[in-house]
């Protein structure tokens, strides 16, 4: 069965980020369209900023589109929640909660700034971490929000750690190039962004495998795009359900047929 799995774009949370003001407008919402092999529409998802109190607080939604429910429903949520630290923000807890088909994943994280630890929390089964907090990290929804706000130049690339499944991991992002892309909300020019994701975690755009990421070439750096490529999509072979949805030939194009797109339909920002 064809893993509809998840987009938030966005890749990984803000643990310390000082000095540096937003790029984008707050409050900012960005919605997206997801489809599959180009064509097929699977479901939604969207990316709210705004001002909580004291904090700045990013919401990741995504919803599998209706006649994907009995084959694999997705319903997630991310909550990323920053806090302001010194002359910029800082990450004060995030909180995840996955349905994906028959999958459910419940992790919550925060940070003690005065033990200087990550404190990690399995809420299915009650297990608890922690880990020293020794340099600034990321999670899988203020990542981007990071990343945005970094000078890019083409074949420069950039690293970002990324705090996920108990472990901080150091992550190679390459800038490729620059393209003009046209989406539901518009024509963007843009630079495109390429992590090397190669870490072990959940949900689509945080697995293994090849992600690619559009943002405006300008100041707001705005996620216009994103493709994640799923290499071994159907390894145990295509349902039949779905082999009405495309075109006979596009089944022989692995990359095509392999990839999970997610293009932005309106919103402001």
């Amino acid at each position: 069965m064809v893993r509809v799995r998840k987009i938030c774009l966005l890749s990984w949370v803000l643990v310390m980020f000082a000095g540096a003001t937003h790029a984008s407008a707050i409050p900012e919402r960005l919605n997206y369209e997801l489809t599959w092999a180009g064509k097929v529409k699977i479901g939604t998802s969207s990316i709210q900023t705004s001002v909580s109190g004291q904090d700045v607080e990013i919401v990741s939604k995504i919803d599998s589109a209706p006649w994907s429910a009995p084959f694999y429903k997705v319903d997630d949520l991310e909550t990323s929640r920053l806090e302001h630290v010194g002359k910029g923000v800082a990450l004060h807890s995030y909180k995840m909660k996955l349905h994906e088909g028959k999958n459910d994943w419940y992790r919550a994280v925060s940070v003690d700034r005065t033990g200087k630890q990550f404190r990690f929390a399995n809420l299915l089964t009650g297990e608890k971490s922690h880990q020293k907090l020794a340099e600034s990290a990321w999670d899988p929804v203020s990542s981007l929000h990071y990343l945005r706000k970094l000078p890019l130049t083409v074949g420069k690339p950039v690293y970002v750690n990324v705090l996920d499944k108990n472990k901080l991991n150091r992550i190679r992002v390459n800038v490729l190039r620059k393209e003009t892309v046209t989406t539901p909300a518009g024509t963007f020019r843009t630079i495109v962004i390429s992590p090397e994701m190669t870490i072990d975690s959940e949900g689509l755009f945080y697995a293994r495998g090849p992600l690619t990421i559009w943002l405006t070439d300008d100041g707001k750096r705005v996620p216009v795009m994103i493709e994640k490529r799923i290499e071994d999509l159907f390894r145990q072979g295509v349902p039949g359900y779905l082999k009405p949805m495309v075109p006979a030939s596009v089944w022989g194009n692995a990359p095509k047929i392999e990839t999970i797109r997610a293009v932005l339909s309106g919103g402001n920002w």
